[in-house]
């Protein structure tokens, strides 16, 4: 009996040996998932990607799985190219699942999202809203999805208009700390930016006077400009017209409205804003260059004119700087132990503009203002011949000539003057004579030439003599500009 239970148990194990291992190779599960490549900081339309895994086999079943990272979801499990949909700043570790009866095996691939950047564009200098109590709050526009929102985070009474617009309004009270938030969000994220500053007491800005617009040279009709003014955000702005004739501002309501007006006319127009029920005025000067430009010295502000002739600048109005009054430049009767000869003393201000100060020539020569000289015999000579010669150019030189030289008669200082007794200094000549100085003077004796034009003589020409003994008219020249 031991011997037949021996060999029965021995043919039982060949039989399980021999007969698996004659099993077809059609009958073994081969299963391979291949879940295809990685994503990595993906930025894209709601922060999807299309998987690419291999299709599997007939008879398999592919699923893909969440491994790693939350509120991430897959528009269909078994499709190997299904969308995957996560969000900005997670890494997700994502499974390939491949089954068929009761094996299974897995690939693995990882898809990550760069995070939300917010970005706030807006530079405040100094941290400071000088002059306004106003912003334009603007961030980088948020992208594939994600929406974006402006709030205050400190500081009392202001308001952001559109507050979930990239670029928002925002109005506050004057001289007060605020803190607002740009903030990007996208699903279950969110992340911010912050920006703080101060704002200041509304101020209005018109712009930059502007006393030499050059337009057309060729048209002495109207000219046009377009004004410079500044519109604070959420502000209402208004301009009026309050000095000069003829002048016409096309938009009243916008800081860069287009003006019109004449040529040579001096116009003056207000600029008033309007932010929160608080109201700020600003003012600005501008004018068109018709015959003659303006220069304005920023020592003093005072506006000259000039007129251009022979490529050269000259000045229309007399020199009015006050250089070491009483000692080196004086207007008509006020001078230490001097006499009115002829005229009266110059003692209001437009009088005073008209006919300038009377220069030393030291003062005159060496301290001009920059850019600017003293004009030579021969530069003058040549004004004299372009408008007729000596015996004719004194019409055009004179105030209201084709020249635009615009000379007055102011008079003259004589310094100790032998006329008198007591060698005082004499005003002489207001109204009747103009002595005008040239560079073409010896500083060491004080000989040179002047230009002289007289009421009473129809000519017009040049003296030889000392200007160590005369204050004198000046009339500055440079170079074209």
């Amino acid at each position: 009996m031991n011997n037949k239970l021996i060999q029965k148990s021995i043919s039982l194990l060949l039989l399980l040996i021999f007969g698996f291992g004659c099993k077809n190779d059609t009958d073994i599960i081969r299963i391979n998932p291949d879940a295809g490549p990685s994503f990595i900081d993906i930025e894209s339309d709601g922060y999807m990607v299309e998987l690419s895994a291999r299709p599997v086999d007939k008879g398999q079943i592919g699923t893909w799985k969440v491994y790693i990272g939350e509120n991430g979801n897959f528009e269909d499990i078994h499709n190997p190219t299904s969308k995957f949909y996560g969000e900005p700043g997670i890494t997700y570790q994502l499974i390939w699942e491949v089954t068929e009866g009761d094996q299974y095996k897995t690939d693995l691939i990882t898809v990550s999202y760069k995070n939300l950047t917010p970005t706030i564009l807006t530079e405040i200098p100094q941290d400071t809203l000088f002059h306004n109590v106003s912003t334009y709050l603007t961030a980088v526009a948020p992208k594939y999805g994600a929406a974006g929102s402006w709030s205050i985070l400190e500081g009392d009474g202001g308001n952001i208009e559109m507050i979930n617009d990239s670029t928002a309004t925002f109005v506050g009270l004057k001289n007060t700390t605020y803190k607002v938030q740009w903030a990007l969000s996208f699903g279950n994220q969110t992340v911010t930016e912050e920006l703080e500053f101060v704002t200041n007491e509304l101020k209005a800005l018109a712009g930059d006077d502007n006393l030499d617009i050059i337009t057309d040279l060729n048209s002495k009709e109207e000219k046009f400009y377009t004004l410079e003014a500044f519109l604070p955000a959420g502000a209402k702005g208004n301009w009026t017209l309050i000095g000069g004739e003829n002048g016409e501002v096309y938009h009243k309501n916008l800081p860069h409205s287009l003006f019109k007006g004449d040529p040579d006319t001096e116009y003056e127009l207000a600029w008033q804003v309007e932010v929160n029920n608080t109201v700020s005025i600003d003012t600005v000067k501008i004018r068109f260059r018709g015959k003659w430009g303006v220069w304005v010295d920023n020592r003093d502000n005072q506006e000259y004119r000039f007129v251009e002739i022979n490529g050269l600048e000259w000045m229309a109005d007399n020199y009015n700087y006050a250089e070491d009054p009483g000692n080196q430049s004086w207007y008509y009767g006020y001078g230490y132990r001097a006499l009115i000869q002829d005229g009266h003393a110059l003692d209001d201000e437009e009088e005073r503009k008209r006919y300038g100060r009377l220069y030393f020539i030291d003062v005159a020569m060496n301290r001009p203002p920059e850019g600017w000289r003293l004009p030579t015999a021969i530069e003058l000579d040549d004004i004299i011949r372009l408008y007729g010669g000596e015996l004719y150019a004194k019409e055009a030189l004179k105030v209201g000539g084709e020249s635009g030289m615009e000379i007055n008669f102011p008079g003259y200082l004589s310094f100790s003057d032998v006329s008198d007794p007591a060698f005082r200094h004499i005003f002489k000549s207001q109204e009747k004579e103009v002595l005008i100085m040239t560079s073409d003077i010896n500083q060491d004796t004080g000989m040179g030439y002047v230009f002289l034009m007289n009421t009473s003589i129809p000519n017009v020409g040049f003296a030889v003599m000392n200007t160590y003994f005369n204050g004198m008219t000046v009339r500055y020249v440079r170079e074209k500009q």
